[in-house]
């Protein structure tokens, strides 16, 4: 009998690895660029046009993200400090909170709602605070991005993504790597951060101000929700097209993906859900041939 239950257990599992084994073929992904990225090893899983420069929109803002919490980590700013909107920050183009010239918002505020609303005024309000201006701030960033040891193709020119108003054309881009290689060190440098990304909505100290995630990964009930996802960071302007670098963790696995110039809003998680779902049957798969041999020993 119990030989005979070992048979059909492993008829089971040969038919689960069987289904899985086609399901970890590379997947088709349409967006102009995608990669796939392991969180904790950096290891390159998928990759489709992975070093073309591209308008990275709002993703940039995860740099943002990344000055701010090293500013917070060294002491030189707290999370209840306050922060007066300038006349620059409150003209923000895109997305904004209602918030106008002369009010006053914590930073804890401030970097909720640039990492939940993708708020342009609020990152902008954060990047004058830590350097006195938006200019020097996006110093920072690129000097940054060197530390992390960027492509030379990755370039700031402001703290949001927004496209470039001045007369020089120079605009911010990423290569979908970098773009998961930021993510990478904004994972492992400030795990924390996970507690703000995974927020679905947010209500601000400031005026009792609700904030509603870009991302539509995170909820139940939302038809692009995956199991595990709790970040990162959507993207879009006219010439980025759609994006989103997301992360997830199922058991011990955390995976990074990033998919640049989608088509539409709906795509971007469409095909950040066939990334993921391609990176945790990878890692599903050895361990059930394991089990397998296991069985037989």
């Amino acid at each position: 009998m119990k030989k005979f239950k070992k048979i059909i257990l492993f008829l089971v599992i040969a038919v689960i690895a069987f289904t899985l084994f086609f399901k970890v073929k590379d997947p088709n992904i349409k967006a102009k660029s995608a990669v796939l990225m392991n969180a904790d090893t950096g290891e390159i899983l998928y990759q489709k046009n992975q070093d073309v420069p591209l308008a990275a929109a709002s993703m940039s803002k995860m740099m943002t993200q990344y000055l701010v919490l090293e500013q917070i980590e060294a002491g030189l700013l707290n999370w209840e400090e306050q922060v007066v909107i300038s006349s620059h920050s409150a003209d923000s183009e895109g997305v904004k909170i209602d918030i106008e010239l002369g009010d006053t918002l914590t930073v804890r505020d401030l970097f909720i709602a640039t990492v939940v609303a993708s708020a342009n005024n609020a990152a902008v309000a954060l990047a004058e605070h830590v350097a006195g201006s938006e200019a020097e701030f996006t110093k920072l960033m690129n000097e940054k991005a060197v530390e992390m040891n960027l492509s030379d193709e990755t370039n700031f020119v402001n703290a949001t993504g927004l496209e470039n108003k001045q007369l020089d054309d120079d605009e911010t881009q990423m290569s979908a790597l970098d773009v998961a290689t930021l993510s990478y060190h904004l994972l492992n440098d400030f795990p924390k951060v996970l507690e703000v990304t995974s927020l679905s909505q947010y209500q601000l100290d400031y005026d009792d101000i609700v904030l509603y995630s870009t991302n539509e990964m995170l909820e139940t009930y939302s038809p692009f929700y995956f199991e595990g996802v709790d970040g990162l960071k959507t993207g879009f302007t006219d010439e980025a097209g759609y994006c989103f670098a997301g992360t997830a963790k199922q058991g011990d696995t955390r995976l990074i993906s990033v998919v640049m110039g989608t088509e539409d809003d709906e795509q971007r998680f469409i095909e950040t859900k066939t990334l993921l779902s391609f990176g945790f049957n990878k890692f599903q798969l050895p361990s059930l041939r394991a089990i397998v041999k296991d069985l037989f020993k």
